[in-house]
Formats: structure tokens, C-alpha cells, sequence
């Protein structure tokens, strides 16, 4: 991801609040749940870019670095503080990492270089248990991933994992999903460049994709265009759908997102965003339940 995307959670100090909204905002069939996660200062910094979850656990990526805490209550059980090693920051420039992804024991986390000019976009893994570094990462093609690689989703049942470009053009061909082996990504040896299984021509370019993950057969992508937008991907065909507005102000971040489904209460899209003006010093965590 771009380096301004963290500007705002860079700027964020002191204090996690949990609050209830008002009065939660419908568009088309989804409804942000009442409940939802507030915080500042490292709290936020630790959180500020991606979300996964396995059911029990959220796990968070952001500019302060790595965090597990619980679902229930989100009790923080395990946390890194620098988790891109040196062995990736040293030898590609790393120094970002985008909206993460969980599966099998292991967080999957999508890692920039934007000092170098987004040269070098990578995979790594880490264990879920207690967040450290695998040791294992693989390279994506540059030519399929320009300007970094700001989220990964998996794709259990296909056995897929996939990325898509930051900027999305047509007429360039950046306009699409890059589909790679689940099996390749968790066996191949460190360092290895991941193979393309295919790629997936969308019907409209979705630029500034922060998240995406896998709900009932499609890809859901939390866009931060200007009507801060979800979108479904059928990650067959290429077909985009409008799905709904997020509830936040026009000049809030919308970052990553993960899908479970918690209930109607609970919701099933779960999305981290970073607020605007004197709320940027806020991080929120909001939750989206399928009303119809």
C-alpha cells in the first residue's frame, strides 16, 4: 500500500474506547451493527491497516505493528512490535504491511516496499499462536502486482489465494484479480516467487482495493474511493457488484476488512477504518450484518 494511506493512524495518541452508535446506516442490504471498536494511540497504531479473524480471534496489521486480541472482548493476547524482519527489510526494503489475511495457524501478511518504489511485493507468514515471523515468505511478479501489494484474501475452497493491483486501469490491464496456489504459497522454499494459477479480468477497475476477503462464494473488497464502497468480485467471471456505503465521513480511510459470521448482532463484514479531521486521531472497527 501507499505510504499516505498510514498517514492519518501515524498521527493517532492514547486511550481504546469501546462505543455504540447511534443509529446504524442502511444501503442495500447491509446494516453497520450498533456495537463497534474505538481506539488511539498504539492501540490504533497496532491495528490501523488490516483485519483477519479465525472465529475467536481478530488478528490486526498496522504502521505499529501486529496484534491478536480476542473477539469477545477484545483482550489483547499477543503482539509484535517490529514484526518485518530483517531478513525482508534488510535485503527488499520491506516496510509495510497491508490488510492481512488468517488460515491454517497462520496470519498471511501482504508486505510493501514503498521507500523503493513498490518493487518488491511479498508474502509472508506468520504463526497465528503468538505472531512471529515463519520465517517463510514468497515474491509476487512485479509485472502482475505494480504499486505494491496492499491486501491478500484466501480462498479455502478453491484452494486459491489472491491479490490485485492498487491502481486499476483497463487500458493497461491492471484491471484484474492474480489468482495463486494456497498449496504453493504455505510449501514452496523461502524466497521463491509464487506462480500465477490465472488472472481474473474484472467487469470495472476498482482502484484503491485496502481489503478484501471471501464471504458466501465472493470476494468482498472495502474500497477507499470517494463513496467509500464495497464491492463483491465473483471471482470467476469478474463481475463487480456495488454492495453498500460504508457509515463513515467522506474524508475517513477505509482500510481492511474480514468476514465471519458473528451473528446479527455481530455482523459478517468487519471493517477497520481511520477517521477524519480532529477523529483521526481514532481508529474504528465497524461491523456489517446482511439484512436481506
Amino acid at each position: 500500500m501507499k505510504l499516505g494511506r498510514v498517514s492519518a493512524v501515524a498521527a493517532i495518541a492514547a486511550a481504546t474506547l469501546i462505543g455504540s452508535a447511534a443509529s446504524p446506516a442502511m444501503a442495500a442490504t447491509w446494516t453497520r451493527t450498533a456495537d463497534y471498536q474505538r481506539w488511539t494511540g498504539l492501540n490504533a497504531l497496532e491495528r490501523g491497516q488490516g483485519v483477519a479473524t479465525d472465529g475467536t480471534y481478530f488478528y490486526y496489521a498496522g504502521p505499529g505493528g501486529m496484534v491478536k486480541a480476542t473477539v469477545a472482548n477484545d483482550s489483547e493476547v499477543a503482539s509484535s512490535v517490529a514484526p518485518i524482519p530483517w531478513e525482508l527489510s534488510g535485503t527488499y526494503g520491506s516496510d509495510h504491511i497491508g490488510d492481512v489475511e488468517y488460515y491454517g495457524g497462520y496470519v498471511i501478511a501482504p508486505i510493501e516496499d514503498g521507500d523503493s518504489g513498490y518493487q518488491h511485493p511479498l508474502l509472508a507468514l506468520y504463526n497465528a499462536s503468538d505472531l512471529s515471523y515463519t520465517g517463510r515468505y514468497v515474491q509476487l511478479p512485479l509485472a502482475q502486482m505494480p504499486g505494491g501489494v496492499p491486501w491478500v484474501a484466501v480462498d479455502a475452497a478453491a484452494g486459491l489465494v489472491y491479490t490485485s493491483p492498487w491502481d486499476q486501469d483497463a487500458a493497461q490491464g491492471t484491471n484484474k484479480l492474480v489468482a495463486y496456489s494456497l498449496n504453493d504459497l504455505l510449501n514452496l522454499p523461502a524466497g521463491s516467487t509464487l506462480p500465477v494459477v490465472r488472472t481474473v479480468t474484472l467487469s470495472q477497475p476498482l482502484s484503491r482495493i485496502q481489503g478484501a476477503a471471501m464471504w458466501q462464494g465472493k470476494l468482498y473488497a472495502s474500497v477507499d474511493d470517494s463513496a467509500k464502497s464495497v464491492h463483491s468480485i465473483d471471482i470467476n467471471s469478474g463481475q463487480v457488484a456495488y454492495k453498500f456505503h460504508q457509515d463513515v465521513e467522506s474524508g475517513d480511510e477505509v482500510q481492511g476488512i474480514a468476514a465471519w459470521d458473528f451473528g446479527p448482532s455481530g455482523g459478517q463484514l468487519h471493517i477497520v477504518n481511520v477517521g477524519s479531521g480532529w477523529k483521526s486521531i481514532f481508529l474504528y472497527l465497524q461491523h456489517y450484518t446482511q439484512t436481506g
